[in-house]
């Protein structure tokens, strides 16, 4: 597809950025659907290469008004209450953002751009508590999501899966793992630990790295792996199906904090504190991504400490303009 108009919603989060200067970067017409007091800096050095569509997508005629603006060919749904520990405290508020939101953007590509191929973005959390013995997890899986956000996010599913089958909508589902990247916050555990070192090393704070459950294991990907690995699903993937998006390599929390503190520059001690332990931690999710590759030719490029040291350089810069700023 040469030079496809592209429409992405949930634009300004992690994978947004990281998709939206991908397809720039493949010579895509992108447009991006965003709330109005979502950061836009970060995509500051491709503004003038992108159009801005503005709403909600709980709002169905801001949805609609930009999917008839864009006339997309391609369309990415990033839009989503995208924290499962968030999702205990607002369940109404996660199902609400995640399955109306979908339903909104389907039906507004069903009425406006029906030939578009639309991704829809699933999460490993749809699997739930998962026994090590079916690890790695494949599609064939069942879902048993142990989360609201996980129940919202197969109510997203089978929403895309349903339009695909009753109105042949171009549909790609995607559940993917955990991924990483900067502009992410400090909600996912990677991000909290390079955080917090960064900070340690500034003198913002004591020298104590808090952390949750150090024992489960997690698949992480790097975002700019998962922005190619979207880019490879519009070109190659088949319609109708289901990809597990994953690294294929669960690696241990305890581990990954390890890992942090030997790249970091001060030494700390690791406490636990009990107010980051979840209702249910799923042991392990670690993902088979053999349907992916198969079907793309995509393959992971970034390991664990090359993701550590990134986010590390990422929260350094942030927190010496903290501690300028408190002098």
């Amino acid at each position: 597809m040469t030079h496809p108009r592209v429409l992405i919603t949930g634009a300004t989060g992690p994978v947004g950025i990281a998709l939206a200067r991908f397809l720039v970067g493949q010579q895509a017409d992108v447009h991006l659907f965003k709330r109005w007091r979502s950061d836009v800096r970060p995509l500051a050095d491709v503004l003038e290469r992108v159009t801005l569509h503005e709403g909600d997508i709980e709002d169905p005629f801001a949805v609609a008004g930009a999917v008839a603006g864009a006339q997309p060919d391609i369309v990415y749904h990033l839009a989503a209450q995208s924290y499962p520990a968030a999702s205990w405290d607002a369940p109404v508020a996660t199902l609400r953002v995640n399955g109306e939101g979908t339903l909104n953007l389907l039906e507004a590509v069903r009425r406006h751009a029906s030939r578009a191929r639309v991704h829809i973005a699933g999460s490993s959390a749809q699997y739930g508590v998962v026994d090590p013995a079916a690890v790695p997890i494949s599609e064939s899986h069942p879902c048993r999501p142990s989360s609201p956000y996980g129940v919202s996010k197969v109510t997203q599913e089978l929403l895309g899966l349903q339009y695909h089958d009753s109105y042949g909508l171009h549909v790609i589902v995607t559940r993917s793992f955990n991924h990483v990247g900067p502009y992410q916050g400090d909600r996912c555990s990677i991000q909290t630990f390079c955080r917090q070192m960064a900070r340690i090393e500034a003198g913002l704070q004591p020298p104590v790295l808090l952390v949750g459950n150090l024992e489960p294991r997690r698949d992480f990907s790097h975002i700019d792996d998962v922005s190619r690995a979207l880019w490879a699903l519009m070109q190659h993937g088949r319609p109708g199906s289901v990809y597990n998006l994953c690294s294929g390599i669960a690696s241990r929390i305890g581990d990954i904090v390890d890992e942090v503190c030997r790249q970091g520059h001060v030494a700390v001690e690791v406490r636990v504190d009990p107010t980051r332990l979840r209702p249910v931690d799923e042991p392990i999710l670690q993902g088979d991504n053999r349907r992916l590759r198969a079907d793309t030719g995509w393959e992971p490029r970034y390991t664990m400490p090359q993701i550590i040291a990134e986010l590390l350089t990422f929260w350094r810069r942030r927190s010496l303009a903290d501690a300028q700023a408190a002098t």
